[in-house]
């Protein structure tokens, strides 16, 4: 049987080394705690004199319908015709690959961006000098691949596909949602309904919000996941060649990684799909209410009171009636 100090002794053992697991490698970075405060800005109504000032801010998660992803590819070639010949076939490799991952032809275009010629210096040797000048050594093609899917884990294999090719620049990638109008709409229902609520609670506490005199306005946003990753370096330490021809090879780097930064819950009365796994679309919607409330004692009518006097020769003042 364990002694209840010893048991309790690794039970706090245990709950030390386990809660950095939980938090992740980005907790032991310079400067990170920010991205663990969910509450930027919390929401809250306001009197101003008074002028009652409400606020509902909304978000919805949006899982894109489609995306695009862009691959850049650059050829080299002795002549014009290589370059474009060596570019098409690791182009229509790309198209013959990606169609296997149920791509269709129609989804994927090829943008070209440069044809040029490609110079090198070349020295001519003098008495007491080298000389040297630009010479054509060949040509350059760059174009960009653009290729649409609609499952987010097709991805991966276009990536593979591409680097089959020997194409591994990955430019970025653009997220579409169709029924954009329809988020904000959604958002602006829910919205207005929380805002009534907030009205009669304040209806009930004494203040004549239906009485009052009011002014709204609306604003919204989206954000998207290529404005939302971070970067932080990796605790991890990697190398290539760690050893080579039996010599130790001094070329341990730790590597910058990117994580997806949502923004965060706590600024928001209303998160809809709140849990997410994809990375998804942001839409953000904010209204405004100002409520000028009645006076609390209100001015009595006064009425306007004119009398005439005529003061006499032995100085008495008599009213005259008019």
């Amino acid at each position: 049987m364990i002694p209840r100090t010893l048991l309790a002794t690794v039970l706090l053992f245990t709950a030390l080394h386990a809660r950095p697991q939980a938090m992740g490698n980005l907790m032991y970075e310079t400067n990170s705690r920010i991205f663990f405060q969910q509450a930027e800005n919390p929401v809250k109504a306001s009197l101003q004199g008074n002028v009652l000032v409400l606020e509902v801010n909304a978000m919805m998660n949006m899982t894109a319908d489609s995306y695009l992803a862009i691959f850049h590819v650059t050829q080299l070639g002795q002549t014009a015709e290589e370059a474009d010949s060596l570019m098409n076939a690791r182009i229509n490799g790309v198209l013959r690959r990606v169609k296997e991952n149920g791509v269709k032809e129609k989804d994927v275009f090829t943008d070209m961006l440069s044809f040029i010629p490609v110079y090198e210096l070349e020295g001519t040797r003098k008495l007491f000098s080298v000389r040297y000048q630009e010479v054509p050594a060949g040509f350059e093609i760059q174009k960009n691949i653009h290729i649409r899917f609609t499952d987010a884990r097709v991805l991966d294999k276009l990536v593979t596909a591409c680097a089959k090719e020997e194409i591994y620049d990955l430019v970025k990638v653009d997220f579409f949602v169709k029924q954009q109008a329809a988020a904000y709409d959604t958002l602006r229902m829910f919205a207005t309904k929380l805002l009534q609520q907030k009205l009669a609670n304040f209806e009930k506490l004494g203040l004549k919000v239906g009485e009052s005199h009011r002014i709204a306005g609306e604003k919204n946003g989206a954000y998207f996941p290529l404005d939302r990753y971070t970067t932080y370096q990796s605790r991890v330490q990697s190398s290539l060649n760690s050893r080579r021809r039996g010599q130790v090879v001094n070329d341990v780097r730790r590597p910058n990684a990117h994580f997806y930064n949502k923004v965060p819950y706590g600024q928001f009365d209303i998160v809809l799909h709140a849990e997410i796994t994809e990375p998804p679309v942001q839409y953000t919607y904010n209204i405004t209410l100002q409520c000028q409330l009645p006076e609390a004692f209100p001015k009595k009518d006064v009425k306007e009171i004119i009398r005439y006097l005529w003061i006499t020769e032995k100085g008495e003042m008599k009213e005259l009636k008019l």
